[in-house]
C-alpha cells in the first residue's frame, strides 16, 4: 500500500493504483493539461472511500510507502480497470517516442509507418500550388 499526499491531506491506496496516478499526473503536467480522476482508497481514519483528485501541471503530490500499521491494515486496494485506464491515458499523452538513427546512416525516411505519414497523392497541389514530385510543365521530378 502507498500513501498519496495531496493538498495537505493524504489517502492510502494500492501500489499499482498509486503508481498509475503518479505516471498520469506527470504526463498531464508535461502537456500542460489537467483531469479529474476517481481513486479508491482509505482516508486518514481508515475508512474506505473514493476520492476525486484533480491532477495536472499545478498538482503537488507525492507517494510513499504506507508508514503506519494502521494505514496498511487490510488487503491491498486493487482496481485493475482504473490502472489499465490510467495507463492508456498516459500512453495517449506521451505520443511517439524518438527512434535512434543507426551509426553511419545519413538520413532517415520520415514517410514510413513508424511516423504515421499518409502517402501523398502525387496530383494534389502542395503549399505553393505546385504538384509535389513534379517539375514545372508536369514532368516527374527528382
Amino acid at each position: 500500500m502507498k500513501r498519496i499526499s495531496y493538498a495537505e491531506d493524504h489517502l492510502v491506496t494500492g501500489d499499482d493504483i498509486a503508481d498509475a496516478v503518479m505516471a498520469y499526473a506527470q504526463a498531464l503536467a508535461m502537456k500542460g493539461q489537467s483531469d479529474s480522476i476517481d481513486v479508491p482508497a482509505v482516508d486518514a481514519a481508515g475508512t474506505p472511500r473514493v476520492f476525486s483528485i484533480l491532477v495536472g501541471p499545478a498538482s503537488q503530490m507525492l507517494t510513499s510507502d504506507s508508514i503506519s500499521v494502521d494505514e496498511a491494515r487490510g488487503d491491498e486496494i486493487r482496481d485493475e480497470r482504473l490502472v489499465v485506464d490510467l495507463a492508456a491515458r498516459t500512453a495517449a499523452l506521451a505520443g511517439a517516442s524518438p527512434v535512434p538513427v543507426p551509426v553511419g546512416v545519413d538520413s532517415v525516411d520520415l514517410e514510413t509507418e513508424q511516423f504515421d505519414v499518409a502517402v501523398l497523392d502525387s496530383d494534389a497541389p502542395d503549399q505553393d500550388g505546385g504538384r509535389p514530385g513534379r517539375q514545372p510543365g508536369g514532368r516527374p521530378g527528382r
